[in-house]
């Protein structure tokens, strides 16, 4: 693929892996890491956008791959259909490729090239047919509403309201190796205004606290990572978490109290940050991301709309970037900021190409990977805390 596709990707990548671990306490998602392989898919992800969508514990095993996506398995309907999906707190709906893909002539459709849900071979099907349409910065996607059971790590939803996709026209959603997307985020954002995944497995007692939480691995040789639905995991941490409240019940939104980079401090009076765990890279205003990107020696590629950096550079040398987040700093290392891509390494910080509403910084797995992450609806906040 061609550099092109770093922007296409880059809302559409965090995911994970669904393993059949619950318990009466904890549902564990482990994840799993598929690293450098075919990177230039990440420059499409850079290039092409964002998508303009704006009890118990179980846990998830997460796949990271190429290093930018985490996607993990859930099942839909009844025996289940499994599905690799991303787990995104950017979004709130769930769909699925349906079985009803529209065939174009002369044109790929992403719902042809990937598993498809079935509603005939399921016992447990609905009906519901209201159609369903959503638009990404890369290309759109379209479908009906069904009700169906969903499964995460052993466990069953009932009566879930996800959509099927039978138009999926983006070449992100073509080429990806995640089928759906399954969305975390608050119910307010959700398309249809129907309750969210997460929303049903608290209020069908399936997970005790209505707390999930992300670990994502930021070792290039450790391909595993894990999502907790239902609590957190302190294995995966040290010290205490620093909570910041949520500013606005929309996406997991909070207010960064500061980001630096050597003797650079923005954001002095704080800014506004939507952590997004749907999201690869780290999008913030123009003026601070050159700010950035001059203070670790990446310059503005034109023809490829990011910014890279000599790949002989040697990564122990370049400055944290620090982002404040419930007055502690967590420091984003080159290791984990620089993305290599078939040759060229890229910055993971670009700017808003794109009207934020209510926002000034959308934070994905750049900085999520270097930190352990706690969403909790419950209190409304969001806890960060350093990797163990």
């Amino acid at each position: 693929m061609k550099l092109k596709q770093i922007k296409m990707y880059a809302k559409l990548l965090v995911v994970l892996v669904i393993a059949a671990l619950a318990s009466s306490e904890i549902i564990r998602i482990p994840l799993k890491k598929q690293t450098n392989h075919g990177q230039r898919r990440l420059r499409n992800i850079a290039r092409n956008g964002l998508r303009s969508r704006f009890g118990g514990q179980g846990v998830v095993p997460l796949v990271n791959e190429y290093d930018l996506d985490y996607y993990g398995e859930i099942g839909v309907g009844t025996p289940p259909q499994k599905f690799n999906v991303i787990f995104d707190t950017g979004s709130t709906d769930l769909w699925v490729p349906s079985a009803k893909c529209t065939i174009y002539s002369g044109q790929q459709n992403g719902c042809q090239n990937h598993k498809q849900y079935d509603s005939s071979k399921s016992s447990t099907y609905e009906a519901n047919g209201k159609s369903f349409y959503i638009q990404y910065g890369s290309g759109e996607l379209s479908g009906f509403l069904s009700e169906d059971s969903v499964e995460i790590a052993g466990l069953a939803i009932k009566n879930q309201i996800f959509a099927e996709a039978t138009d999926e026209t983006s070449q992100s959603f073509v080429t990806s190796t995640f089928d759906g997307i399954l969305g975390l985020a608050y119910p307010q954002l959700s398309k249809e205004k129907n309750p969210p995944v997460f929303q049903n497995l608290i209020s069908q007692g399936v997970v005790d606290k209505p707390v999930f939480s992300f670990y994502l691995s930021l070792s290039a040789n450790n391909d595993k990572g894990e999502l907790l639905l239902g609590g957190s995991d302190s294995k995966y941490y040290k010290g205490d978490f620093a909570y910041s409240p949520v500013s606005r019940k929309l996406y997991w939104q909070v207010t960064a109290q500061g980001i630096s980079v050597d003797n650079h401090n923005l954001c002095q009076n704080g800014c506004e940050a939507v952590i997004d765990t749907g999201t690869s890279l780290i999008y913030g205003p123009t003026e601070d991301v050159e700010v950035i990107n001059k203070a670790i020696g990446a310059q503005f590629d034109y023809s490829e709309g990011v910014y890279t950096i000599n790949c002989n550079t040697d990564l122990s040398n370049l400055p944290d970037v620090v982002f404040a987040f419930g007055g502690k700093k967590f420091a984003i290392p080159a290791e984990a900021y620089i993305v290599k891509d078939s040759g060229i390494c890229v910055s993971s910080f670009l700017p808003q190409e794109f009207f934020l509403s209510g926002f000034d910084w959308l934070v994905g797995d750049s900085f999520l990977k270097t930190v352990y992450t706690e969403f909790d609806f419950g209190q409304n906040r969001i806890g960060f805390a350093e990797l163990a």
